[in-house]
């Protein structure tokens, strides 16, 4: 039996490493209690019951490490409130509350604290709407009103909205809602970052960052396909193949020898075998793409 858990923490997305823990001593090699870490997602076998934690980081993360690379503010890619007049179903609502979520992380990660309160009130609208209004509470409220102008505070507070939101939704049982949630925080997150490029330059720390999103994308198709039965997750599902298959198609591969060892504690370390490089045919590529998305999500 498999149970797949998204695990909402710091995560870079950068060299696959994977991990083996071998147990007992026996003589025929075979190994107990295997667990498979790397930085796309963790397989614990325990007491016959495999979870499978699959890493994705929230926006918050990814703007941090966006700005400290030189990233700077553009006021005019986060996606207006006046859209939220053509959200009217449970997938479009779903999406533009992870959209919005985006958009506030990138507000407070770059200083741009004006817009941040209407944008908050904003998601708790969606919020309510879906039906996760429990997510919210009028502590949270008064943290935003009482920091309106210390951008340091109103990116904490707006990491701990999206974890509270994410941790409501696990334990209400609201896999369909994450995930679409999810969909539409990866899209505008690549959009902004796509857009903060102007010129192409193999050296850009940003462009590269882009790269790794390939691993996050291919974490999230993972836990969603777990409710692919729903009509709405399913179409997204095919839309985040359609991008993976840009990153794919488009990125140079490049092999690397593959090597294998043990480290004192009986951890059998593998590595290498190659990584995905960014071009300027990969970067228009997968920038349009994400453009493309990112229109048909919120108009």
């Amino acid at each position: 039996m498999k149970r797949k858990k998204i695990i909402i923490s710091l995560f870079c997305a950068s060299a696959a490493l994977l991990t083996v823990s071998c147990g007992g001593s026996g003589d025929d090699g075979e190994l107990n209690n295997v667990d498979i870490v790397d930085t796309t997602a963790t397989e614990i076998v325990e007491n016959n019951e495999t979870t499978i934690e699959y890493s994705v980081p929230t926006p918050n993360e990814l703007f941090e490490i966006i700005k400290l690379q030189g990233g700077e503010q553009q006021l005019n890619l986060v996606n207006p409130l006046e859209n939220s007049e053509n959200y009217v179903d449970q997938k479009s609502k779903s999406i533009n509350f992870g959209v919005y979520s985006a958009d506030i992380a990138y507000l407070s990660c770059f200083g741009i604290g004006v817009d941040f309160l209407k944008y908050f009130k904003q998601i708790e609208e969606l919020g309510e709407e879906l039906g996760i209004s429990g997510a919210f509470d009028t502590e949270m409220m008064d943290r935003i009103e009482n920091n309106e102008g210390d951008s340091d505070s109103l990116f904490a507070i707006s990491n701990d909205s999206y974890y509270d939101s994410y941790l409501y939704l696990e334990e209400n049982d609201k896999g369909v809602e994450l995930s679409l949630i999810m969909a539409g925080g990866y899209v505008e997150s690549l959009y902004i970052i796509c857009n903060l490029v102007d010129t192409y330059s193999d050296d850009d720390p940003i462009i590269n960052k882009i790269g790794d999103q390939k691993i996050v994308l291919e974490n999230l198709i993972d836990f969603i396909s777990e409710y692919a039965e729903d009509p709405s997750v399913n179409e997204v599902i095919g839309e985040m193949m359609d991008l993976s298959d840009v990153f794919e198609s488009s990125m140079e591969f490049e092999e690397t020898e593959s090597s294998v060892e043990n480290d004192a504690d009986g951890t059998l370390l593998i590595s290498g075998g190659g990584s995905f490089n960014m071009t300027a045919e990969a970067f228009d590529a997968i920038k349009a793409k994400a453009n493309e998305l990112r229109e048909k999500y919120t108009k």
